[in-house]
């Protein structure tokens, strides 16, 4: 029986794999033709003003505190071959969100989750409503790439410690690479270090280890994440001095964060209250330690650990919290089935549901409750996620197709200037420069930096007369 079983075991993954791939494309299919956004232009620019040799080495230069440098080796080959057309764009943010899905899968088995609840783990990460930016929105690519090695880094990490033994050098060397990656992803990564002691704690074997031999990894990282915040804030450009990125240190703030962030994770439009924060996070207290169940402590404290690096920004949420939706998807996922196990089980006894089975009413249950969350992810996705997706950067957008139509040829060593453009900031600086991609050309904003009137008849004119771009000299 052993071969038919595998067989069978088998054909179950590849049938949840096939329904969490069908499920994914349904819900994002769309965002292939969404637009850029505002951000999008300014992120391109800066990485494209590094060059390929500075954005290289800012890579291995974490005291420095260069700006999220992983995105810009996203951005840049694609620049390189399709310009600004923004389908290649959102197709490859497509294609690294269907790897973290097998990203999430991995973890949620490491983590102690059955095979059943890793695939509701993974179902619920492929498409959450509170989290719609995610999908369509190229701005939040920084989100994407940080969930991808700071996954791939804990799996690395787990998934050596699941066999009882500590990790060798070669295993310790790309742990703390993947760590490196995450950490230029996204700031959110800072939580590693813990992450990976929680798991030690709750989910490792560690008979006849010697704790020095436990403990090389996480301090690594630990000294890692000191370099990386040292140059987060002395670097040359610290993060930490922008405007937006100054923490505001108070209850106050620590509990409006969370009343957003429950808001969205339980798609309950707002409604939570302080109290209701702080009912919701005893009664996961009591469910992980209502029974030895180690995978529902590290998920506690993972979901309490996570969201720890925004939690004092104001303003941040929503895509935000893609690393935390991971531990509150596999602490979901278990008490979903260990409720419809119990339902399961009391039905299969009474009258009527004898004929149906505990596994039969067992799978019922199940697909009842995830049909109820798809629905509701669903509704919000066409009432709300396709107007935001359509808004989302519709200016760039228009600007763009205009710069194609006019298809303007400025020769090396040149100077322009947009006498007006329908910009608040510097967009349209930051896309002239992508458009043109010639490190000695200059482009100047007579909106916001005048250009006397002398230098002007020097330069390329450019202008918008009734909302038409027009190129004058």
């Amino acid at each position: 029986m052993a071969p038919v079983s595998e067989k069978s075991a088998r054909a179950t993954k590849l049938t949840f794999a096939l329904v969490i791939l069908a499920y994914f494309v349904y819900f994002n299919w769309e965002g292939l033709w969404a637009h850029f956004t505002a951000d999008d232009m300014m992120n391109m620019d800066q990485y494209w003003r590094m060059g390929p040799a500075r954005l290289l080495l800012e890579q291995f230069m974490p005291w420095r505190g260069s700006y999220r440098p992983m995105a810009g080796l996203f951005y840049m080959p694609l620049l390189q071959v399709f310009g600004l057309n923004p389908l290649p764009y959102h197709a490859a943010l497509l294609a690294v969100l269907l790897v973290n899905l097998y990203l999430m899968y991995r973890f949620a088995r490491l983590a102690g989750a059955d095979e059943l609840q890793a695939a509701i783990a993974t179902l619920i990460t492929a498409y959450h409503a509170g989290l719609s930016m995610l999908y369509y929105s190229t701005a939040f690519l920084y989100d994407v790439l940080c969930f991808a090695f700071y996954m791939a880094a804990l799996i690395c990490y787990a998934r050596v410690r699941s066999q009882g033994r500590a990790l060798r050098g070669r295993e310790i060397a790309l742990v703390i690479g993947l760590y490196l990656c995450a950490l230029n992803s996204k700031e959110m990564a800072l939580t590693l270090p813990l992450v990976l002691l929680a798991y030690e704690y709750f989910c490792a074997p560690r008979k006849g280890l010697r704790i020095a031999a436990l403990q090389l990894p996480i301090l690594l990282a630990a000294l890692l994440s000191a370099v990386y915040f040292f140059g987060k804030i002395f670097g040359p450009d610290p993060l930490l001095g922008a405007q937006g990125y100054r923490p505001v240190f108070t209850w106050h703030q620590f509990f409006a964060a969370h009343k957003i962030y429950f808001g969205e994770l339980f798609l309950s439009g707002g409604r939570f209250t302080w109290h209701g924060v702080v009912a919701v996070w005893l009664l996961l207290l009591y469910l992980a330690w209502r029974r030895d169940r180690p995978v529902l402590r590290f998920c506690f404290v993972f979901l309490m650990l996570t969201p720890l690096p925004i939690v004092f920004l104001e303003g941040r949420s929503g895509a935000c919290l893609y690393i935390p939706l991971a531990g509150w998807a596999v602490f979901a996922a278990v008490v979903l089935t260990d409720l419809a196990d119990a339902a399961a089980n009391f039905l299969s006894s009474e009258p009527g549901f004898r004929r149906i089975g505990r596994t039969g009413l067992l799978a019922a249950l199940l697909v009842s409750a995830l049909f109820l969350w798809a629905k509701e992810n669903d509704y919000r996705r066409r009432a709300y996620g396709r107007a935001s997706m359509a808004d989302v950067g519709r200016l760039t957008w228009q600007t763009i197709e205009q710069l194609r139509a006019l298809n303007p040829h400025l020769p090396p060593h040149s100077e322009a200037a947009f006498l007006h453009d329908p910009f608040e900031g510097w967009d349209m600086a930051f896309i002239a420069d992508l458009w043109f991609r010639d490190h000695t050309l200059h482009f100047y904003l007579q909106r916001l930096a005048p250009v006397s009137e002398p230098d002007l008849r020097k330069m390329h004119l450019f202008d918008f007369q009734d909302g038409k771009l027009v190129q004058l000299r």
